[in-house]
């Protein structure tokens, strides 16, 4: 061959080689592109119709019904791939700009649909069915061309290249494009992509769509279909057990379900590229799909041990953070999703008369077998069946595709059924079902799980189609859990407490709208004082489950002024046609995605529209949010609000009441002696209905704000929910300096209508006991010290009026215990001995009553009674090692140090080796009573930690 020949071929080999990599990048793009849409196309509607399971449902299923049909049909469009992947552009850039167009349609009430939440979703499915088609359309087609590039291309080497950009991408929009762009500006970002691969397919490689193949019509050639609809229906129900496990460990955020999607398409790549690689058999992905289940079985508990363990040393990276707990998940489902990833490369082979056409089909198959699958999860297995034993639905699943495989063989069959055996004897021996019910927060360190587990004495469990809500006993108080978050305990005051304080301050006491029902408590009082309440609630499962909490919620089911509606805060809000004097949003934290969305400048602007001229707005304010997160929330609320005022619940826990009128609080009558709320927050809670109004602490919140540069958060670019995701220190110790410096008694006096003779005294006495000896508790007592010369007087007086209202209220033995601890922590001893006595009378086995009292006897320096006291604390509570300690220390101050030593080293027994410094103190004193110095010696070291 001549040399100017040799440089030809190479030039057109080279040549080649290039088109080849520039297809491989298109095709990596495409699918960098195809899972986006779902996600992002999710997050619009979402923010515009809310995130209810029934919208939430619709989304997924329309895309899995729209892919499936793009998959099977493809072929038929063999011509136009460039086109299709122009109009997936197209059609992102329509929901972008036309996007005030699209919320009129949804909630427009148009002849052809029903009205309402029916209609909305019906309009979804419309609106989303093209572009998941065209989705669909992608990888057939992809596969197709890229038979012609290259003779040794397989459809798993294109399967397997687009899914690597779609697992990229599920990991770039969560945690780089969202909190860069924006929703809107991501969604043209990929708008781009698409345009690109259009303009690249049409105009760099027109020789491919100009021959179609000539096929006959017909299922394909490969063999043993029917296999795959089992294993995709175990696929989808698998990926929605990790969905829900890790909320539940993770918690209930828009990055655990990204971890999740990335290891399922990471999944689906990687097996198509190992069929590719090594020419695995159905059979073998089948069985490896077993193993990969009965190692998630017996591996939860060490791999959410070692989280535990190492979360504290992630913690202070956000990177490391978001690592380990992709590696954590990776380790419980990465071999199922590799295994249900490599099921359609494996079942396709070599046998396929045309790539296109036979991928499409079993994509198509695979789609149905997922929707199959995800209504299975929904409506039955996910309601009724324990995530445990879901678990070995999704391993009988997988063994009968096993059984339907035509190329069987009985080694395998019987191996599927010793795999399948052996998942159910990890999961009777090696599954803790109850450490999905401790709260994602006790995951943070491993004492912390550790503890929890042993709290966690009863979990009454009631799942909905994708919501978990629970009641679980912790320390003996009943807890509301909800989707992996442990929230306040349903005895707990605040709540009514927070119904009580909205309604106070609110102009009117007509028309009445809460956001989140949860147990009732709050919304409960508010249908106490209002003539009329609506109450939203997202979860249908909760609304079911309410009369299972009437005796915290004054039985709110029965209140015939209460109207109880199952929607989203976001839809119901948009689509009501009526105005309120107050809406209160009482949906947990911001942290959780699908609070966060009521605190977006969108969300304000609604409310506002609901809103009477001079109604209020209530909304919490979490210290977990962080001091920028704050700022972030405050400088929303003045786009919208231009009255703000800040109130107290706990010292984490604020509210914010926002109006366009000056905040006052008003005289209400259900909050009067003798009505229900009333009695109930004096009798079980000790707390005075008309001292209420002193949990204000300042009217003008929008004048905390540090930073008024910061971004506000918008549905578009949710900046508040990005500022939490990084932030590593909760807390917002930085705004309660500033709010302490703002605090005076002023904004207090001009609230609070009728002032009391004994004010400021029955300020901070309600604020001490609300929030203990708190920084905002030592504030107020300095400005009352300063502004009142007779402030100790008045101060002792608020307190017996305290006593007073409890003894007329005939208070429970729980209110009184907690006054006579608050007199004890005042130094008051005799009065609490009294209180603690009087205590005991009602119900000698109170918890810590018996206990409190013998402190006080030892603070007072009667010791013989402290003793008595702290015996007959042992006996309620024989396994508190504190009581032992105690008893110890009374013997070392009387000199009885043998008794000393025994009750000390029973401490120690029960709190284990490692027990408190203060007991080994105690312990070498009692040793040199002895004359043992060598052992005291040993307990200061050990008291030393050394």
């Amino acid at each position: 061959m001549m040399l100017s020949e040799k440089l030809q071929v190479n030039h057109r080999h080279d040549g080649s080689r290039v088109k080849h990599l520039l297809f491989v990048l298109l095709m990596l793009a495409s699918g960098f592109a195809g899972i986006s849409y779902e996600v992002l196309y999710g997050r619009m509607l979402g923010n515009l119709i809310g995130d209810q399971f029934v919208v939430s449902a619709a989304i997924l299923i329309t895309f899995l019904l729209g892919i499936g049909i793009g998959s099977r049909y493809a072929w038929r469009l063999w011509r136009s791939l460039w086109l299709i992947e122009a109009m997936i552009g197209v059609y992102g850039a329509g929901f972008v700009f036309g996007a005030s167009w699209l919320e009129g349609l949804l909630y427009a009430t148009l002849p052809v649909l029903p009205a309402g939440l029916a209609g909305t979703v019906i309009a979804c499915i419309a609106l989303l069915l093209l572009p998941a088609f065209l989705i669909g359309c992608s990888v057939p087609l992809f596969a197709g061309y890229m038979s012609r590039i290259s003779e040794k291309s397989e459809f798993s080497g294109v399967y397997g290249i687009y899914n690597i950009g779609a697992a990229l991408t599920a990991i770039l929009i969560e945690f780089v494009l969202l909190r860069w762009l924006g929703i809107h500006g991501a969604v043209l970002v990929f708008v781009g992509i698409n345009l690109f691969i259009a303009a690249a397919l049409r105009f760099g490689y027109p020789a491919l769509r100009s021959d179609p193949p000539r096929v006959k019509v017909g299922s394909g050639g490969f063999y043993g279909w029917q296999a795959l609809i089992p294993v995709s229906m175990a696929s989808a129900v698998f990926q929605l057990f990790m969905v829900k496990l890790a909320e539940m460990i993770l918690g209930p955020f828009r990055e655990s379900f990204a971890l999740v999607l990335s290891i399922v398409l990471l999944g689906i790549a990687v097996g198509s590229l190992l069929v590719r690689r090594f020419r695995i058999s159905f059979q073998t992905v089948l069985l490896l799909a077993l193993v990969g289940l009965l190692l998630l079985l017996a591996g939860l508990v060490p791999v959410t041990d070692l989280y535990a363990s190492l979360y504290a040393s992630a913690a202070g990276s956000y990177v490391a953070l978001v690592l380990l707990k992709w590696l954590c998940l990776f380790v419980l489902m990465g071999i199922p999703c590799i295994a249900f990833g490599a099921t359609i490369p494996a079942l396709l082979g070599e046998n396929s008369a045309d790539v296109s056409k036979d991928s499409g089909y079993l994509l198509y198959l695979a789609s149905m077998g997922n929707v199959a699958g995800f209504l299975l999860m929904v409506f039955l297995l996910h309601r009724y069946l324990d995530y445990g034993v879901q678990l070995l639905v999704i391993g009988a699943c997988i063994a009968c595709s096993m059984l339907l495989c035509r190329q069987r063989r009985l080694r395998h069959v019987v191996m599927s059924a010793l795999l399948l055996l052996a998942c159910g004897g990890a999961w009777t021996s090696m599954w803790d079902e109850g450490l999905l019910y401790v709260s994602y927060t006790s995951f943070h360190a491993a004492d912390d799980l550790r503890k929890a587990r042993q709290n966690t004495v009863r979990v009454a469990a009631y799942k909905g189609y994708q919501d978990v809500f629970a009641i679980n006993e912790v320390n003996g108080s009943p807890y509301f859990f909800i989707n992996g978050y442990n929230s306040i305990p349903l005895n707990n005051p605040s709540e009514k407490v927070v119904g009580s304080l909205a309604s106070i301050f609110s102009a009117d006491t007509g028309q009445a709208l809460v956001l989140g029902l949860g147990s009732g408590a709050t919304a409960s009082v508010v249908g106490q004082m209002f003539g009329h309440t609506d109450v939203v609630e997202i979860n249908p499962v909760v609304r079911e489950n309410l009369f299972r909490m009437k005796r915290w919620n004054f039985d709110i089911e029965s209140n015939p002024a209460v109207n109880i509606v199952v929607d989203d805060a976001i839809h119901y809000v948009r689509a009501a046609d009526k105005q309120y004097d107050l809406i209160l949003n009482t949906v947990t934290t911001p942290l959780y995605f699908s609070s966060s969305k009521l605190y977006t400048r969108d969300f304000f602007q609604v409310v506002k529209q609901r809103l009477k001229g001079d109604g209020v707005y209530v909304t919490w304010l979490d210290a977990r949010v962080g001091d920028r997160g704050v700022d972030i929330i405050l400088n929303t609320v003045a786009d919208s609000f231009r009255h703000c005022a800040l109130l107290y619940i706990k010292s984490s826990y604020f509210l914010l009441l926002c109006s366009d009128q000056p905040i006052s609080a008003h005289s209400l009558p259900g909050l009067q002696k003798g009505q229900p709320v009333y009695d109930n927050l004096l009798a079980v809670h000790g707390i005075p209905a008309e001292w209420l109004p002193y949990q204000l602490l300042t009217t003008d919140a929008l004048a905390l704000v540090a930073d008024k540069t910061l971004p506000l958060n918008r549905a578009d670019y949710p900046t508040l929910e990005f500022e939490m995701a990084r932030l590593r220190q909760r807390g917002i110790p930085a705004f309660k300096s500033r709010l302490r410096r703002q605090m005076n008694l002023d904004d207090i006096r001009h609230v609070v209508s009728a002032q009391s003779p004994l004010f400021p005294g029955d300020l901070v006495w309600h604020t001490k006991t609300r929030l203990g000896d708190s920084s905002l508790t030592r504030r107020w007592r300095q400005l009352s010290v300063q502004a009142v010369p007779d402030f100790d007087v008045r101060y002792a007086d608020a307190q017996g009026y305290y006593a007073t209202a409890l003894h007329d209220a005939h208070a429970t033995p729980a209110a009184l215990h907690e006054f006579g601890y608050l007199l004890m922590r005042e130094g008051w001893y005799a009065d609490a001995i009294a209180v603690f006595k009087y205590v005991l009378r009602q119900d000698p086995e109170h918890r810590y009553t018996a206990f409190n009292l013998g402190a006080c006897y030892e603070y007072s320096g009667d010791l013989p009674a402290a003793l008595r006291a702290y015996e007959e604390a042992g006996r309620v509570e024989p396994d508190d090692a504190d009581v032992p300690y105690r008893i110890g220390r009374v013997y070392v101050k009387q000199g009885r140090f043998d008794d000393a030593q025994a009750s000390l080293k029973h401490a120690l027994a029960l709190m284990g080796e490692n027990g408190r410094p203060d007991i080994y103190r105690y312990l070498a004193k009692a040793y040199e009573g002895v004359g043992n110095a060598r052992a005291a010696a040993v307990a200061r070291r050990m008291a030393e930690g050394k």
